[in-house]
Formats: C-alpha cells, structure tokens, sequence
C-alpha cells in the first residue's frame, strides 16, 4: 500500500487578514473602554468632598450640619486663618441676634448679624447647637 502525500502549500502565499470594524463595532469597543473611565468619575466626584472631616495634608476643616427644613450646609475653614479671626461655638438655643449683642452690645445687631452669616456664608438664620462660627474681630 502506497501513501501519496499532498504537496504542502507555502507559507508566504497564506492570505493576511485584518481586523476590520464596522460603524456600530466601533462605537461598541470605544463605549466599554470609556465605561469605567465614567465609573471612575463619578466616584471620585461623590467621593471626593466626603474624604474627611479634618484633612491635616490642606489645612482645610469642614463641618456640616442639617437645618431644620433639612437643608445640608457644609463650613470650610482653615485653621492658619485662627490667628485673625475669632470663632465661637454656638449653645443650644442661641440665635444669630443673640450671638450680636452678645459680642458686640454697643453695635447695631443688624449689621453684626449680617456680617456674621457674610463670614460663614449662611443662607439660613437658623443655627445649630455645637455650630462653630467666625465672628468679626473688629467688634
């Protein structure tokens, strides 16, 4: 029995394919590479201003807290500012009047009250116990 061997094809004659994408395959390959790039985003942009109440590398401190209507306000200060400011920190029941006569009695309430909500950037009058405000050193 005799075994007849075909002759082999040679190599360089093998066709060459590429790769080739149509409009939507494109657009498909370049939407999952930018997917987690977005991800990456919006976590960073949730994730960002909640980091840390104290951040020692900035100097910064942030307090929040909750109005009565529910209202989030957020206070950044830094403490190298502590030198030429004063800040006071407000007990349960204190009003922003209050906190005007308190320091300065011989000034008009008005004008120190609206200094104060200037300074702390206070888009409500309403304050919370434990609050802590920069008050004007010039009263």
């Amino acid at each position: 029995m005799t075994t007849a061997l075909a002759p082999a094809l040679p190599l360089h004659n093998a066709p060459i394919t590429h790769l080739r994408l149509t409009r939507r395959g494109r657009v498909v390959l370049t939407a999952l590479a930018a997917v987690p790039l977005v991800l990456g985003a919006v976590a960073f942009a949730i994730n960002g201003g909640a980091a840390d109440a104290s951040d020692s590398a900035t100097g910064i401190d942030v307090m929040s807290y909750t109005t009565d209507s529910g209202i989030i306000a957020t206070l950044a200060y830094s403490p190298t500012d502590v030198g030429s400011a004063r800040f006071i920190t407000v007990e349960p029941g204190q009003t922003l009047w209050d906190l005007a006569e308190e320091i300065s009695p011989s000034a008009d309430p008005r004008d120190l009250v609206a200094d104060i909500k200037r300074l702390n950037a206070l888009s409500v009058e309403t304050l919370q116990p434990g609050q802590r405000l920069e008050v004007p050193t010039d009263s």
